[in-house]
């Protein structure tokens, strides 16, 4: 009973105990006091001494822990729970709070529990060699550049500074003339970096014909697959190639289908929309268009008849649909005899050239999006309105921006977005 209220006062990091568990805890030391006369039977004499001679007696020791085969046992049973616990590492060797791993690129090295817990949670590399600790690149920014260098095997420029100087690249591929920027969540918040620092090096490199495509740190974490595809995409490596007149075409009534090809295939994920148009190969969807009115986000919401928003395109992982935009597209035009069409790029990985092959009109751009973030996630400025934080009940003389930073809650700036129309004639 002990144990299990002790759980609870950790769990709840409180000072005190929450109400019932209180009022238990003041039952049970009534009866203590009244069967031993104190409120832990351990601090009884006669039982503390009874204690001390029956581990004397049994180990040696008037404290069980000290005796040698306990502490053996007890080491025993660690290094046992602890090999169950990280079964999928090559341990060698696990002592004194530390362990000997072998990673699959032949390095043995050594690396304490507590670092090693910390690089899985947050799926880093975990060798030290791979990932050294004292590196000023995270392990999930080396993950990135190895994913790049194992699918890339021509001319590759690494944090090079000849670019767009005096500012530096990560990544770029001149023959391609992309690049690439890995940005920590931390080192590119609005205290260590300005607000246009990501549109600036994306209008840098777009002066000189390069696309910049940025990685965030947590897109990378836990969105990563997503990424992979569409950098394979960008490297010309996409591994499955499908024509669009093979596939079928067909209007989607299935909410639950469109969630989760969105949430597994786009890097936005899912938004809610009126229309959804799906391309399917061999009964499985391979492509998807949403389209729906205006959101409230982007602007004021249409109520005209014929306006429209193109919300999500994406295709399969891995998988480059070719046509499928434009029969998707064209479909929409035919069935539905839209007036306007308005859709929009995010600068972080898009120059908007899909929206211009289907006939779309650059219109402008945006300023930068901020997003604030939370235990080293970011999280869209909607979620913070100033109206939502005073229900909350903080201030209402002070802006949004005054009460999250008073809460230590930061902004992070992406590069904006480019705004595209489609007008019928």
């Amino acid at each position: 009973m002990e144990k299990l209220i002790k759980a609870l006062w950790v769990k709840n990091n409180e000072t005190f105990y929450p109400p019932k568990i209180h009022n238990l805890v003041g039952l049970i030391e009534k009866t203590n006091i009244k069967k031993y006369g104190c409120k832990r039977p351990i601090q009884n004499k006669l039982i503390h001494d009874k204690l001390e001679n029956t581990n004397l007696k049994k180990y040696g020791n008037i404290i069980s822990s000290k005796n040698k085969d306990v502490i053996e046992k007890n080491k025993n049973k660690q290094i046992n729970n602890l090999l169950k616990k990280y079964n999928f590492l090559n341990i060698k060797k696990i002592e004194k709070g530390n362990c000997q791993i072998e990673c699959d690129k032949n390095h043995i090295f050594n690396i304490n529990f507590s670092l090693l817990n910390l690089r899985l949670k947050y799926k880093t590399i975990v060798c030290t060699e791979c990932n050294t600790i004292s590196s000023s690149k995270s392990g999930l920014e080396v993950q990135f550049k190895d994913f790049i260098f194992s699918n890339y095997t021509d001319s590759i420029f690494y944090n090079s500074r000849s670019i767009i100087s005096p500012l530096e690249l990560d990544i770029y591929i001149p023959e391609l003339k992309i690049a690439f920027e890995f940005n920590g969540i931390w080192w590119h918040n609005e205290i260590n970096k300005e607000n246009n620092y990501h549109l600036n090096k994306t209008e840098l490199c777009e002066q000189q014909g390069i696309q910049l495509m940025h990685i965030f740190e947590d897109d990378w974490l836990y969105k990563q697959e997503i990424f992979k595809s569409m950098i394979l995409n960008k490297l010309n490596k996409s591994s499955i190639k499908i024509f669009a007149r093979k596939t079928e075409i067909k209007e989607i009534t299935d909410n639950k289908l469109v969630r989760e090809f969105l949430d597994q295939n786009h890097i936005q994920g899912f938004v809610g929309s009126k229309l959804k148009i799906g391309l399917f190969y061999e009964n499985e969807l391979v492509s998807l268009m949403t389209f729906g009115n205006r959101r409230i986000a982007m602007g004021k919401k249409s109520t005209n008849e014929g306006e429209f928003e193109l919300l999500r395109f994406c295709n399969k992982l891995n998988t480059n649909v070719i046509g499928g935009a434009s029969k998707l597209f064209k479909y929409f035009i035919k069935n539905y005899n839209p007036t306007e069409i308005t859709t929009y790029a995010d600068r972080s990985f898009s120059q908007g050239k899909l929206y211009k092959t289907l006939g779309f009109e650059y219109i402008g751009k945006t300023q930068p999006n901020y997003y604030y973030i939370i235990d080293n996630i970011r999280y869209h400025r909607f979620n913070f309105r100033k109206d939502i934080l005073i229900k909350q009940g903080f201030d209402s003389n002070k802006t949004e921006h005054e009460i999250m930073l008073e809460r230590k809650i930061f902004r992070i700036y992406d590069s904006g977005n480019l705004k595209f129309n489609f007008k019928l004639c």
